[in-house]
């Protein structure tokens, strides 16, 4: 166990647990100070209550850059993209550390965690030509178990309320991490309205329209269409045949699953970040569809692999 900050610049990934404003203010203003008077950028991602005792502990809270609201965190590959851009920048701008806290949305803050599990795994190496210091911080009160165990197995190393730091022996490298399983939809338990083979894109945008008008937003409704197109794409060009797509429709929400035979992609970073290819992007079917605003689920099973959209409230 080590004791106090790290001054060399370098790429981090840690995480801190709290029970109260008091601990959080130790786990996190140290942190926010420390890069201030080393002029590096600091990002902060909190929402309105806790950037507000931030800005109240800090001596220059104006050196700080507060994102507000969930614009950041609206997906896990749009925060990804969005942080990619700004960490461009500052090191553009001759930045040499950069320093980001922020809460991912779980239903402990009034988010759904569903997809961030991977986003957790991922920041390890997605980021890592960047010198990029990533403080998690959770409040275990108000955390679910499951949220808390996918904390301890993402980050390589605690920090506690003390100062000091201690290597966290359940991080799992991003190769080995067991993601959550998807909780089912509602939808799923009643018949759907449709379920048709090998469809053409085109085909599933039409039924969707059809089956989908008037339950959802028109903006919503283009939304999944335009993620069903990607899903259906990516099936045909990775996946193996058949390929099987299936909509459900509620007041208010719609349901689309595409399914094909095939094991689904090998790399656990996959709708997260685009691989580029020499021919362009490959996988980028999957990314386009983790940027929309949509409740995307990668799902494999012993008959194949899954993407699965939905759009509206779920009940």
């Amino acid at each position: 166990m080590s004791t106090g900050s790290i001054s060399r610049p370098g790429r981090f990934h840690e995480v801190g647990f709290y029970r109260s404003d008091d601990e959080f203010r130790a786990l996190i203003v140290p942190f926010v100070e420390e890069g201030v008077a080393a002029g590096q950028p600091v990002i902060i991602g909190y929402d309105d209550r806790k950037a507000s005792l931030l800005r109240s502990w800090l001596h220059k809270p104006a050196a700080v850059t507060f994102i507000a609201g969930t614009s950041l965190y609206a997906t896990p590959a749009r925060a990804i993209a969005s942080y990619w851009k700004m960490f461009e920048q500052h090191t553009a701008a001759g930045a040499t550390q950069i320093r980001i806290a922020g809460d991912v949305p779980h239903e402990g803050n009034g988010g759904r965690f569903a997809g961030w599990d991977r986003y957790e795994s991922a920041v390890n190496t997605v980021w890592d030509q960047f010198p990029v210091w990533s403080r998690c911080l959770y409040d275990v009160t108000t955390a679910a178990p499951r949220v808390l165990d996918i904390a301890r197995r993402t980050h390589p190393r605690i920090v506690l309320p003390s100062g000091q730091f201690q290597d966290n022996e359940c991080y799992q490298d991003h190769r080995d991490f067991q993601p959550l399983p998807s909780d089912p939809d509602p939808l799923e338990g009643s018949a759907p309205a449709l379920e048709v083979t090998d469809p053409s894109a085109a085909q599933v945008r039409r039924a969707i329209t059809s089956i989908g008008y008037g339950q959802v937003p028109d903006a919503v409704l283009e939304e999944l269409e335009v993620g069903a197109t990607e899903a259906v794409n990516n099936a045909r060009l990775h996946g193996r045949p058949p390929v099987t797509a299936r909509i459900w429709a509620a007041s208010g929400r719609i349901l689309v699953e595409v399914h094909d035979t095939g094991p689904g992609p090998g790399d656990p970073l996959a709708g997260l970040v685009p691989a580029l290819a020499e021919t362009g992007f490959r996988g980028a079917e999957l990314w386009l569809i983790h940027m929309l605003d949509l409740d995307t689920a990668l799902i494999r099973s012993p008959d194949g692999f899954t993407v699965r959209l939905a759009a509206g409230q779920a009940a």
